[in-house]
């Protein structure tokens, strides 16, 4: 068991060194975003018709190549994806400016039209997408990036970030993945998932149970609890090394790590007098900095703010669990929920502006508030439980577990709350999901 999950992990070693080879990308004359006859605000809200008809090439790549553009393109709520079987252009246009009519994409009623082309040698493959405003009659952007074929669905994931950034000027989300629990195994293992659920890499192979993970700033580890060894223990694994390591076997409870902004720090809820506290502990070595916490009742949950000078965690100091926050060094905390006897889960947007958490109302429901506690937004409801709340890096999304469709999922909305996309469907069931920083990998 030990071999395979090194062997697993040095192939994800291998993955982040050779990143800056595996996949490139080039603009091809690209131009300043502009779409005409749209307003464009925010993913969810006013979705744009996007036509994006078969790549231009052949192999068996073509397909899912497509398939992956069409589906990060729905799952990014910024377009409704247009159906080909309405699309007239005949099938000898082109994918550049002349080599097709723009009236033929006025017909199916798109407002942008993303070509793609994939050509492959077997040793490498290159895309293109060429992006346009088709009530503009101009082009907005032509891209180019090259892989491995046997990593197509990154290089489609890139072009769909491409399309969104083009079109909206905002980042897009599929250069990030979700840790996350599954038990598919039968046991509750750590694993890395891309936004589309696809993609699954086991992280933990231990037979045991772990939970909690959370990324470092850079995205190139992980910190969770496992107990491998009989108690709730902490462990670092990191990605770029393939080692573990455990920083905290103290006696009682080691959870809810979290890294600082600078990863040069991780808080976690320690039990060593009894009574859970948050701590702060050394990411290598895992020795105790600084207590930060001591009054009645437990507290855990620590997340740092984005600029590292706040911590948001969870107390029962008032009698239910709710949200505090406080300074990162300690010291006093103000309350942040008010709504129910049951607040936590508490996780801060990377503005520093609001925080996500997790409210017992008859089940449990995501929702955000402004760090005052004021504007509150409810993400979800009536929907199953919905559960460990994470913001994507863009701070357009929230990612959770629902068990809205039976097993618990991992599910994506809006951090408005309009546009909910269940991303995995998994016998074996998601939860805790993390959503990772940018990834270059």
């Amino acid at each position: 068991m030990q071999k395979n999950k090194r062997r697993t992990l040095l192939i994800l070693a291998g993955l982040l060194l050779a990143v800056a080879t595996v996949l490139s990308s080039a603009p091809l004359l690209a131009e300043a975003p502009i779409l005409a006859n749209w307003t464009i605000t925010s993913p969810g809200k006013k979705s744009l018709p996007i036509a994006v008809p078969k790549p231009k090439g052949d192999g068996t790549a073509v397909d899912e190549f497509w398939s992956v553009i069409r589906r990060d393109l729905e799952i990014s709520g910024w377009f409704r994806v247009l159906n080909p079987d309405g699309f007239v252009e005949p099938a000898h246009a082109g994918v550049r400016m002349g080599e097709f009519e723009f009236d033929d994409w006025k017909t199916p009623g798109a407002a942008v039209l993303a070509k793609t082309v994939l050509t492959s040698t077997g040793t490498s493959a290159r895309a293109e997408v060429w992006i346009y405003d088709v009530s503009g009659a101009r082009k907005m952007d032509a891209r180019a990036f090259s892989g491995q074929p046997q990593r197509i669905r990154s290089v489609a994931h890139r072009v769909s970030n491409a399309i969104i950034e083009s079109v909206t000027g905002k980042p897009g989300i599929f250069a990030t993945r979700f840790a996350a629990v599954n038990a598919r195994s039968g046991n509750k293992e750590i694993y890395l998932v891309d936004i589309d659920g696809h993609g699954a890499i086991p992280i933990t192979r231990n037979g045991s149970i772990n939970l909690q993970p959370n990324w470092s700033p850079t995205g190139s580890a992980l910190v969770y609890t496992s107990y491998r060894a009989g108690n709730p223990d902490l462990y670092v694994t990191d990605l770029t090394n393939a080692t573990t390591r455990r920083i905290s076997a103290r006696k009682g409870l080691n959870t809810g790590g979290s890294f600082s902004p600078l990863g040069d720090v991780i808080a976690a809820t320690l039990s060593l007098d009894g009574n859970s506290d948050i701590y702060t502990l050394t990411p290598t070595s895992g020795k105790q900095i600084a207590r930060l916490t001591s009054a009645p009742g437990i507290d855990t949950s620590a997340a740092y703010s984005p600029d590292g000078s706040q911590m948001a965690f969870v107390s029962e100091r008032s009698g239910g669990a709710q949200v505090y926050v406080m300074p990162a060094t300690g010291g006093d905390a103000r309350r942040v929920t008010f709504h129910g006897s049951h607040n936590t889960d508490p996780s801060w947007s990377p503005d520093g502006q609001r925080l996500a958490y997790v409210s017992r109302d008859g089940r449990f429901d995501v929702f955000t508030c402004g760090v005052n506690g004021r504007g509150v937004v409810r993400i979800t409801q009536g929907q199953g439980d919905n559960e460990d709340p994470s913001w994507s890096p863009n701070g357009q999304y929230v990612g959770f577990s629902s068990t809205r469709t039976g097993t618990g999922q991992i599910w994506i909305s809006t951090a408005d709350g309009y546009h909910h996309v269940q991303i995995t469907q998994d016998k074996g069931g998601w939860s805790n999901p993390s959503w990772s920083p940018f990834l270059n990998w």
